[in-house]
């Protein structure tokens, strides 16, 4: 009988398979590798005729189907920009976002235009580090548009980077990292994928739009949007270092060894620090999402050292948080993050976890919003796939996966729905918000969908396979790759099928792919959350607001910009940056000491709490002599601009202002001279009664 068996061709960096070598000694040598131009058959068994492996008429076509696969993707990626594009806010072009954190970004990209990137490692007020990379791009985008005669605020160099990222690199990151575990399908699936994946990645609530509406979450944003490059690097660097060490000793110094170890180090540490230089705390979403491939792939040792590298990483993110952020409460981890405050329900949590926050139990359930029903759907399909191990040798990239999901619920529970020690150590990391950590559902649902694809396909190609093979001895199998270890039996006969029935298989492929082409087109057409963010983002940047007592309105607007025209851009001007003063800064580049809402008491910003404590003294002689030498030559000024904006209500120590709100104070300064009126602005109506700008004697 003649054997048609054709050799096994290894991706390059998949000389050993990592993802068995645990299994056991199966891994006893290097498999053949394929070279250009030349290929290493196996040994043809004793006692039998061996034939010419002849290529398959449908063989041809598989450069053209990989093209078109490449091409798909391409297209996948042009259309979910077009959708980024679409949902964008029209209405903060050309003037601020109005959110908690919305003017520190602006100042910070003012700050570099202005000082140039040396100040990228001091960017916050008191001259500390901020994470600077957005920044640095938007200020950038400004100087690049300049050399052609364009000229950019702020506020549009910001829009502009966080499309781009958004809208290109974050889709293309999520279609690269869910590759790898379409490592193993054939090219028509991954054509199906990666016109899939992109627009998939666009369609959850979670990420990137939820960083846009919640804050806006920038740097932590354009962090999140380069950690899929991350984890792809370090996925393959994880496949070159177990190749390593279940190498056979002779070849483990080898160059077929050492070098994709070299390089995919070396490309995870050129991502690493990219993603650390957009936001350090992504490291945090990046230790709990490689957790488990680190856990089901390497030896007990490696773990073990791993483990410890993390303790000794808490050790020193505490230090450091106990040495810039005193309290009296780290020995109490129960009454960390006191003013904490859920946001959802246990049950509106599990929800938004299984449906990609695609929709919440308040917003609609299944029969409300199809799309969270089919994605809930697809997310189990894909979950339960993993988990039984319809994998074969690929079953630990499955427990990997719905192991990872099951921590990224956990911790996504315990920062939008429960209080305590446990869920407070556990959302630390992420400032006890949710809003950082529903960015991490995509990270772990769609390579999930990918994989579950990949399984079912493997499960229908082999079984097909098999029964078109007359004798076991005559089969080939030409395009399955990993075929050696079925469903981690450790056997290395291709020709066992999957346990899958072919008809079972053939369904749930034919379900999986008709739920995430549903998913897809529904997520385009209804999907109220995304669509409810963009209406609000609008409304929140408009200056036409029901509540005058907002961040920033029309009246507000025009006081400021006839405050600067009074103060110039070089006075330094002293106000509650809460009541939206502190957009002065943002619109008019106004020299404002509190140009953020929090500009922190330590390093040389300690002149913040200063001017808080004369101010609130009542001592006239003290408070000159605190801000005049801020103010310089220029002068300094004092603005009442009304109450805090309800919007900011979630700082916690906004009563730090208070001073300055103080109206018995503020008069006995004016009647003994410390301040001099210079303007009123109380013509808007009642609701500005009292704004005034006011000068400090300083030359008395």
């Amino acid at each position: 009988m003649t054997s048609t068996q054709a050799p096994e061709t290894p991706e390059p960096s998949e000389t050993f398979e990592p993802s068995d070598a645990p299994n056991a000694a199966s891994t006893t040598a290097p498999k053949a590798t394929t070279t250009a131009g030349s290929e290493t058959a196996p040994k043809p068994r004793e006692g039998r005729a061996t034939a010419q492996p002849q290529a398959p008429a449908s063989d041809t076509l598989a450069p053209k189907i990989t093209l078109a696969a490449r091409i798909a993707g391409i297209i996948g990626v042009a259309l979910a920009f077009l959708i980024v594009l679409a949902w964008f806010p029209r209405g903060i072009w050309n003037s601020p976002i109005q959110g908690i954190d919305a003017p520190a970004h602006y100042y910070f990209i003012r700050e570099l235009l202005e000082q140039g990137p040396a100040k990228a490692l001091s960017l916050l007020p008191n001259g500390g580090y901020y994470p600077p990379l957005f920044h640095l791009l938007a200020a950038a985008t400004v100087k690049l548009t300049a050399l052609f005669g364009v000229h950019l605020s702020v506020f549009t160099a910001l829009d502009v980077v966080w499309i781009a990222s958004s809208g290109l690199l974050w889709p293309a990151g999520m279609l690269l990292l869910c590759s790898y575990f379409l490592r193993t399908a054939t090219p028509i699936t991954r054509m199906v994928a990666n016109l899939l994946i992109p627009l998939l990645a666009v369609a959850s609530a979670s990420h990137p739009f939820h960083m846009l509406y919640s804050g806006p979450l920038i740097a932590f944003g354009l962090a999140s949007t380069l950690l899929p490059f991350l984890l792809y690097c370090s996925l393959r660097f994880l496949d070159a270092l177990t190749a390593l060490i279940y190498a056979p000793r002779g070849h483990r110094l080898s160059a077929i060894t050492l070098r994709p170890l070299f390089l995919t180090a070396l490309s995870t540490a050129a991502t690493g620090l990219l993603c650390v230089a957009a936001h350090p705390r992504v490291v945090f979403t990046y230790a709990l999402l490689i957790l488990p491939f680190i856990l089901t792939r390497l030896p007990w040792k490696f773990i073990l050292a791993v483990f410890v590298l993390m303790i000794v990483g808490a050790g020193a993110f505490l230090a450091f948080m106990i040495n810039f952020y005193p309290s009296n409460r780290y020995a109490d981890p129960g009454s960390w993050f006191h003013t904490f405050v859920p946001t959802k329900t246990v049950p509106e949590a599990l929800w938004t976890a299984f449906s990609d926050h695609l929709s919440s139990l308040s917003s609609g359930t299944i029969g409300g919003n199809p799309v969270a029903g089919a994605f809930m759907f697809l997310a189990l399909i894909a979950a339960v796939i993993a988990a039984l191990g319809f994998a074969g040798n690929r079953l630990r990239d499955g427990i990997a996966l719905t192991l990872g999901y099951a921590f990224v619920i956990i911790v996504y529970v315990c920062s939008a729905s429960l209080s305590g020690v446990i869920p407070n150590i556990l959302a630390a990391p992420w400032y006890r918000s949710d809003a950082r950590t529903v960015t991490m559902f995509p990270f772990v649902l769609l390579p999930l969908l990918a994989f579950g694809l990949s399984c079912v396909e493997r499960a229908v190609t082999e079984f097909a396979l098999v029964k078109a093979s007359p004798t076991r001895d005559a089969l080939s199998i030409p395009d399955i790759r990993n075929a050696q270890h079925v469903r981690g039996n450790g056997t290395d006969d291709p020709r066992i099928p999957s346990s899958l029935s072919p008809i079972v298989s053939a369904v749930v492929a034919i379900v999986l792919v008709v739920s995430m082409i549903a998913a897809m087109v529904l997520a385009q057409n209804s999907n109220p959350i995304r669509a409810t963010m963009s209406e609000e983002i609008t409304r929140n940047a408009s200056y036409d607001k029901p509540d005058q007592y907002e961040q920033l309105t029309a009246d507000k607007y025009d006081a400021l910009r006839r405050m600067v025209a009074t103060t110039g851009t070089r006075a330094v001007v002293i106000s509650d940056p809460m009541n939206g003063s502190m957009y002065a800064s943002t619109l008019f580049n106004a020299n404002m000491l509190y140009p953020v809402y929090n500009p922190q008491h330590t390093k040389n910003g300690a002149i913040f709490g200063e001017v808080e404590d004369a101010f609130a003294s009542g001592d006239s002689r003290r408070v000159l002599d605190t801000v005049c030498p801020v103010g310089g030559d220029a002068g300094a000024y004092f603005l009442t601009m009304g109450p805090q904006a309800a919007s900011l209500q979630l700082f916690t120590f906004k009563q730090q202002y208070d001073p300055f709100h103080n109206e018995d104070l503020i008069a006995r300064y004016v009647n003994d001279g410390t301040l001099v009126k210079v303007d009123d602005y109380g013509n808007y109506g009642e609701h500005a009664k009292g704004w005034a700008l006011y000068r400090f004697a300083c030359s008395r």
